[in-house]
């Protein structure tokens, strides 16, 4: 179980980041710049990226593992991600906590000291980021709510996400800066 951990940001795929974006404007949450990330194969917008937390829209823009993403299983929750302080012992004290470390890790442990965690069932990615210092600012997304298939409350609490995601069986909503937003709306 990671013991120092901090959530950094929730990742949503969605088919335009400009018209999310646009939803969530009346909200009066701060819209970051639209950003190109050519290597991601990615276009992406941060809402509130100056907070403890934050939420990331992500539209795919050339073919990749975004593109194949959203192909698949459509726009929706892509990952959840957490900043830890040491990479290799937070994904070590893992073991046995169901998690499966994310091929891709091999190459991003190295690259950018980030990994990522998979579990069937489980309808996101973790993103494991790890950071010289973990902030302790308030959350701008306070609360998400999502639907999954098996029981997630150990996997959770392992990644340290147990006080910010719960599973009930309702659709998938976000609380953001204490205004409810439901998922379906975000990606309409």
């Amino acid at each position: 179980m990671i013991l120092n951990s901090r959530p950094s940001h929730v990742a949503i795929l969605v088919h335009s980041v400009q018209r999310a974006a646009e939803y969530l404007r009346p909200f009066g949450f701060q819209i970051g710049p639209e950003e190109i990330w050519d290597g991601e194969g990615t276009k992406e917008i941060y809402i509130e990226r100056d907070k403890a937390n934050s939420l990331l829209l992500m539209e795919p823009i050339k073919p990749g593992a975004y593109q194949r993403a959203l192909d698949k299983r459509g726009p929706g929750l892509h990952h959840l991600a957490i900043d830890v302080l040491n990479l290799e012992e937070d994904i070590a004290s893992l073991a046995r906590s169901g998690w499966l470390l994310h091929p891709t890790s091999l190459k991003t442990i190295a690259h950018s000291r980030t990994a990522y965690l998979a579990r069937p069932g489980f309808p996101a990615l973790i993103e494991v980021q790890e950071r010289e210092e973990l902030g302790d600012e308030k959350f701008f997304v306070e609360h998400l709510s999502l639907q999954t298939e098996i029981s997630a409350g150990k996997l959770l609490q392992a990644v340290g996400l147990e006080s910010m995601v719960a599973t009930p069986s309702s659709p998938t909503e976000l609380v953001l800066s204490g205004q409810r937003i439901m998922l379906q709306d975000l990606l309409a």
